[in-house]
């Protein structure tokens, strides 16, 4: 067979290994309810995106058929046959173009098992991968089964390949055990309404583990349009809502879109991304500062938060003007001005030293004395104070993150990741902390970027995370992160308030939580926007930052029917994040 669509086949597969700026498109369209018709949509769609030239193509959740049934028999009706037609003709396509596909259906199993499933077709038509979903969300858990194993990693001239499917992008274990086996490259297929998906959960997954992530998310009703009504007044969520998010995107290791999908659009949203060297390059040692040790926590089951916590708290960021004495002097005043109302004051690390590193001697000295001057105000004022030191320790120096009261230390948590400044972490464990209003866990440095440790704090029952990051000293790194997505997710994915204090505003923000979020249920102080789950974020600003939060929200985390975001996290990964299966493959 000859012809140009022959020719173009061969040149894409003779010079695969020669591109050094792969293209790769998420699809983005609709399904309904007519499975031929589904797969007609879906070979049109890789058609175009391999004529715009990419090689790797990411399919939404569900392309077989809307992810809504009547009945257990209905679902098995739907669902696809492995070595079936559906199947067949999009690995036919696949060998067709030369390239990689991914795309999701529902699969029969052994009966009367269905799951979800993405499943990675190679250039050759050849089944590369598959991985069946961990977590289920919502009604999906009437009509599926959850994974048995955790998968989704396979080894491409392209790269390494991680991909994973809508919920289980939510929970951060199922992209961080492929990141931990070797993937330079993450998918995600999705079927989601909600706005926070995109603009926060996907864009998360991809700077925590410093990895591209391609995302494709569905257009069009999620619902057969006939029942579009009945199901929004049964969910209580305007019918305009209940259409896929669009908003497919192409994410850079910084967690920033490439380039990014319209909502409500048909589209093919295609990006060139670094080939796999450049890609190694830019998350390298990401994963190495990892200590795995710590990550025990991980495995236990989760506490319940008191409900007994403060419906509203009132907590302020300070960011004092001045250096050394001058600096407390500030700090001093800045909280003796606040109202009364005021519970918490949080500082930036290490607030009275602007170079830690420069004159240990004189930096030990300034944090002796900014806690035996802050702990007095927290006496003379009745506050709690939340701040950072560089203390010595046995045998060497650590930055210890303080919550101090009218008595002193009511809680010392030392950094238990690498300190940019070089100091050894002093810690083993994270610890909690019971105030009037709810408990707390102290994240110091850079553990804020570590969303293991997030978990474990959550699992025994944290209310609110209070963040002392080191964004705004001085280190040797150099090396950026966005730190206002990670803090969001951190709060979001666990469903717990935060607070984290920076310099000049480099990040520092108040994450607090609506109060109700559970969808299906009634909502009487706010109805559906598009946003399940996002914080609400105050950003810090100036010396002085007050905001109000929700710490008793933190006690509701059931995020659906049947889906509590703690309890049915992604179990199947968790494992691989401890020390025993580190660097296991998929």
């Amino acid at each position: 067979m000859t012809g140009p669509n022959h020719r173009a086949r061969m040149l894409a597969w003779n010079d695969w290994k020669e591109m050094t700026m792969p293209k790769v498109a998420a699809l983005q369209f609709a399904t309904g309810t007519e499975i031929d018709e589904n797969l007609a949509t879906c070979i049109r769609m890789i058609d175009t995106a391999a004529a715009a030239g990419a090689r790797l193509m990411v399919l939404p959740e569900f392309c077989n058929r809307i992810s809504w049934y009547k009945d257990q028999d209905q679902a098995w009706d739907c669902a696809l046959d492995l070595h079936g037609p559906f199947l067949d003709a999009i690995a036919e396509r696949a060998r067709f173009h030369g390239c990689y596909v991914l795309i999701n259906v529902s699969l029969r199993r052994e009966k009367p098992d269905i799951t979800v499933t993405s499943l990675m077709y190679g250039p050759k038509g050849d089944l590369l991968g598959e991985a069946d979903k961990q977590s289920l969300m919502g009604h999906e858990n009437d009509f599926f089964t959850p994974a048995r194993r955790a998968a989704g990693l396979v080894d491409t001239e392209f790269g390494r390949i991680g991909f994973v499917a809508c919920r289980d992008g939510i929970s951060f274990e199922p992209s961080r055990r492929l990141a931990l086996a070797g993937a330079d490259l993450l998918c995600n297929s999705l079927n989601s309404f909600a706005f926070d998906e995109a603009s926060l959960h996907v864009r998360a997954r991809a700077a925590e583990n410093r990895l591209i992530m391609i995302a494709a998310n569905k257009v069009g009703p999620l619902v057969p349009e006939a029942e579009l009504a009945q199901v929004s007044t049964m969910t209580e969520i305007p019918q305009a809502l209940l259409y896929g998010a669009g908003e497919s995107q192409v994410v850079g290791v910084d967690g920033r879109p490439l380039v990014e999908g319209k909502r409500g659009v048909e589209q093919v949203v295609i990006a060139d991304i670094p080939d796999r060297d450049a890609r190694l390059q830019l998350s390298m040692g990401v994963l190495a500062r990892r200590k795995s040790a710590l990550y025990e926590g991980l495995k236990q089951n989760a506490i319940a938060p008191q409900e007994d916590a403060a419906a509203v708290v009132d907590v302020a960021l300070l960011d004092p003007c001045g250096e050394g004495e001058a600096a407390i002097d500030r700090a001093e005043a800045l909280i003796m001005d606040l109202p009364d109302n005021v519970a918490l004051a949080i500082l930036p690390a290490c607030f009275p030293v602007r170079d830690a590193a420069e004159d240990w001697e004189r930096t030990l000295g300034l944090c002796r004395i900014a806690e035996a001057r802050l702990s007095e105000v927290c006496r003379r004022k009745g506050i709690k104070v939340c701040m950072s030191v560089i203390e010595e320790g046995q045998y060497s120096s650590h930055h210890v993150g303080l919550l101090l009261n009218e008595n002193g230390r009511a809680m010392a948590q030392p950094q238990l990741h690498r300190c940019p400044l070089g100091l050894a972490p002093g810690g083993t464990e994270l610890q909690v902390c019971d105030l009037p209003w709810g408990r707390v866990a102290l994240l110091v440095g850079d553990d804020c970027l570590y969303p293991e440790l997030a978990r474990i704090a959550a699992l025994q029952g944290v209310h609110c995370l209070l963040a002392i990051p080191s964004a705004g000293m001085r280190c040797k790194s150099g090396r950026g992160h966005n730190l206002p997505l990670l803090l969001a997710a951190r709060a979001a994915e666990n469903r717990v308030c935060l607070v984290a204090a920076t310099r000049a505003g480099k990040g520092g923000l108040l994450a607090s939580l609506e109060q109700e979020f559970t969808l299906m249920e009634p909502w009487h102080q706010r109805r559906f926007d598009g946003y399940i789950n996002h914080p609400l974020i105050t950003s810090q600003q100036g010396e002085v930052t007050i905001a109000t939060l929700h710490p008793a929200a933190a006690a509701n985390k059931m995020l659906s029917a049947n889906t509590h975001l703690l309890r049915d996290r992604a179990h199947q990964s968790t494992d691989y994040l401890l020390p025993v299966q580190t660097g296991a493959t998929a």
